[in-house]
């Protein structure tokens, strides 16, 4: 049987429509960026006072990280998505201080409901005519096979989900150890704190900080800066804490520190494990289901996947990852009769047999075309609709190649010339001097940044305002630090050490990867055009 894939105007398998649209995937991105931005323009103002301080928001961070799952897994996992958009949505229904954030939030959650039961409908479908293909091909003959024994599949493509699970749980252990750690020294803080007045000196700048004067105690006449959660009226009066036994410590007593973003990465990590749970036990169960198998045809690709094609077709429909184990699949590009048990539709698990034996299956089936493309079957259009159709698709698949690549040589740009100041400072080069952290911005993503003033040991350099790579400290404190300029005035300066080195290492690799992947694919692309395939290979054969 040929195996033939779709050429442009050659419509698509019956069984490739029954996905939902394209344009579903870019409906449920604006629903939740819809829910986001009514929940920021409705959140009433805190108003935070000594008696009532404002408390840490617990919730919150886990609500960035499930809308962040839901939004970013969609397009690949569209089920696990949904089911991070629904606990989203009731998480914001019931502490969400937004009345119009809540509205918006029902909306998402009926979406979510709605969308998976449309997703386990269409799947059915797709089951169901993939049986009905395999009852109709007249030219199926009982198979037989040679092992019936399972096969515990090995490899790489094993191993991988179990580590997910494990890095999972060790995200959520590390996240709730690093709370409780932080809030303990927190709270040892404040039961040792002493109560100043003080009063507003300054508007809020780009971090949020406001710097307040205290008016009494040892450390009356002091500017202390301290972020705020809304902007305090200029000259009001306000009760701070200072701990005596650390002078770097101080907190307004209204608006008490929280470290519950600790709880977002505690999400995302119960998530990560969660989803590996159950990919280990769907194919456990899959290995072991007992459905009357119906015939299709498989064929084994080069990367570790083999291609599925229903009875009577010529048109591979889906993809599977297979790992080693199993009967070794003979190389070449043609296919053979398998026996395929289970629902035979996008995201389900089933069990393949050659006449070889088993297959070592490790992944759910993947459509080879996810998604319907525009809601329009390209055999219901013209073919000069379906060359346009398939330029849109060609773009669409460029211009993501091109986002990666463009924020892949962002990366590279910004951290390969922090290459020699880093290798540097891990080696002790440079002028060495003491740097004093004067502000700390946790705005955002990722470890907190801290500025302040640099002074170097011979006085010959002196910068203020400048960044500190590999290493932190309290606002107030001084550390080592070494200045790998010639005389003009940084950006940064460095800590002795390799860890400056180490993170700005891991830049480079994530840039390296964002360029090259997508670039590798379409040369290998390319010279696969230049030289079509020839030899044994060619002819195919299991």
């Amino acid at each position: 049987m040929s195996d033939a894939r779709p050429h442009h105007h050659q419509p698509l398998n019956p069984w490739l429509l029954l996905q939902p649209p394209v344009w579903v995937t870019y409906l449920w991105w604006a629903l939740l960026v819809a829910s986001v931005i009514a929940s920021m323009a409705g959140d009433p103002a805190a108003v935070c006072t000594v008696a009532q301080p404002c408390q840490p928001d617990a919730v919150f961070p886990m609500v960035v990280a499930l809308v962040g799952i839901a939004a970013v897994a969609f397009w690949w996992a569209p089920v696990a998505a949904l089911v991070a958009g629904l606990v989203y949505a009731a998480l914001s229904v019931l502490f969400d201080p937004s009345i119009s954030g809540r509205y918006v939030a029902v909306a998402v959650g009926a979406a979510s409901l709605g969308a998976l039961a449309i997703l386990r409908a269409l799947r059915a479908k797709q089951a169901q005519f993939a049986d009905r293909a395999a009852e109709a091909d007249l030219g199926a003959r009982a198979l037989t096979v040679r092992e019936t024994r399972r096969v515990r599949p090995r490899g790489w493509a094993v191993a991988v989900v179990p580590a997910i699970g494990i890095a999972g749980l060790l995200l959520v252990a590390g996240s709730l150890i690093g709370y409780q750690n932080q809030a303990s020294a927190e709270q040892a803080h404040v039961d040792g704190a002493e109560q100043v007045q003080a009063h507003v000196a300054t508007y809020a700048d780009g971090d949020y900080r406001q710097v307040f004067v205290v008016e009494n105690g040892p450390r009356a006449g002091e500017r202390v800066p301290i972020e705020v959660t809304e902007e305090l009226d200029l000259g009001s009066e306000r009760v701070l804490l200072f701990d005596p036994r650390d002078q770097s410590w101080v907190r307004l007593t209204s608006e008490p520190q929280g470290y519950t973003n600790w709880f977002g990465w505690a999400t995302l990590g119960g998530f990560a494990a969660a989803w590996s749970a159950g990919h280990l036990l769907s194919r456990t169960r899959a290995a072991r289901q007992d459905d009357p198998p119906v015939i299709h045809r498989v064929r084994a690709m080069g990367d570790g996947r083999a291609e599925l094609t229903l009875a009577g077709s010529t048109q591979p429909i889906a993809t599977v990852w297979l790992g080693t184990g199993g009967p070794s699949p003979l190389a070449g590009g043609g296919s053979v009769p398998a026996l395929v048990a289970g629902p035979v539709a996008d995201g389900s698990w089933v069990s393949i047999t050659t006449k070889a034996g088993p297959l070592p299956v490790v992944g759910p089936l993947r459509a080879t075309h996810r998604w319907r493309e525009l809601g329009v079957g390209t055999d219901a259009v013209s073919p000069r609709v379906a060359a346009t159709l398939d330029r849109i698709r060609g773009a669409g698949a460029a211009l993501r190649r091109i986002f990666f690549v463009a924020f892949g040589c962002f990366l590279l740009w910004f951290s390969l010339g922090q290459i020699g100041p880093t290798w540097n400072a891990a080696h002790g080069l440079g002028a060495p001097g003491s740097f004093t952290v004067m502000t700390e911005d946790c705005s955002g993503k990722g470890p907190c940044h801290h500025y302040g003033n640099f002074v170097s040991n011979d006085g010959r350099h002196s910068f203020s305002d400048v960044e500190i790579v590999g290493d932190s400290a309290d606002v107030g404190s001084s550390i080592p630090a070494l200045y790998e300029g010639k005389g003009e005035t940084p950006d940064s300066v460095f800590a002795p050490g390799w860890k400056g080195f180490t993170e700005n290492g891991f830049y480079v690799a994530i840039g390296l990867g964002l360029v090259l992947e997508p670039l590798g694919r379409s040369l290998g692309a390319f010279l696969l055009r230049r030289r079509p395939p020839s030899g044994r290979h060619s002819q195919g054969g299991w």
